[in-house]
């Protein structure tokens, strides 16, 4: 038999390789969204909530924090410090300078996300979580104190670009992010909240592994 043949016939009868599991793309796909992202964020922050005896209040401040996440879907955080700026109440506007001693608030948002590659570089992540404000105004002389702690649900949503910089190994990101929320709870007030909502807009600079 000429060799020729013999050697068609081996290379038939050699066995197919098993498949190695997800596509190269769907693992390369994978890899990209994987993985922890860390950012220090600015922006605005909104809170307004109403009684149930009927007045109003709203608050407009000024934040900074972390936001973090990890995996293509995990858990997140997202931290803000806040500094109460003007206030609102029942439709009259206050500088918070003028009447309080002390403008300080913290916006916490904790629960899971998901995250979605748009196109090179640029990836969406978002998520529903568990939301807290806390507000503290101490008030100056002959001005009343006032402290709000609202609880609720809230939802994020962050859209990152990666750049080309590395810093420790990692791809700086500039990010856009938004939330909002949606409160029933303030156990500050006996429960005297009858709802009450938070946005909180920004940007974002941070370290991520999008490529």
């Amino acid at each position: 038999m000429a060799p020729s043949l013999l050697l068609a016939l081996a290379i038939a009868a050699a066995p197919a390789p098993e498949p190695s599991g997800a596509p190269p793309a769907e693992e390369a796909h994978a890899e990209r969204l994987d993985g922890w992202r860390h950012a220090i964020g600015i922006g605005v922050h909104s809170a307004q909530l109403s009684s149930k005896e009927g007045s109003q209040y709203t608050f407009h401040s000024g934040s900074i924090g972390y936001l973090g996440s990890v995996g293509v879907t995990g858990p997140f955080l997202q931290a803000f410090f806040l500094v109460p700026l003007q206030a609102r109440q029942d439709g009259e506007v206050y500088s918070t300078a003028t009447y309080y001693r002390q403008r300080r608030g913290a916006d916490l948002l904790l629960g899971a996300e998901h995250r979605w590659a748009l196109g090179p570089g640029l990836e969406l992540e978002a998520g529903p979580g568990l939301h807290g404000t806390f507000i503290y105004l101490p008030g100056k002389e002959g001005y009343r104190d006032f402290s709000a702690f609202p609880l609720g649900l809230g939802a994020s949503g962050v859209l990152r670009w990666a750049t080309r910089a590395e810093r420790l190994r990692r791809t700086v990101t500039i990010d856009g992010y938004a939330s909002v929320a949606y409160d029933f709870r303030d156990p500050l007030h006996a429960d005297d909240l009858a709802h009450g909502f938070a946005v909180r807009v920004g940007v974002s600079m941070g370290l991520g592994a999008v490529r």
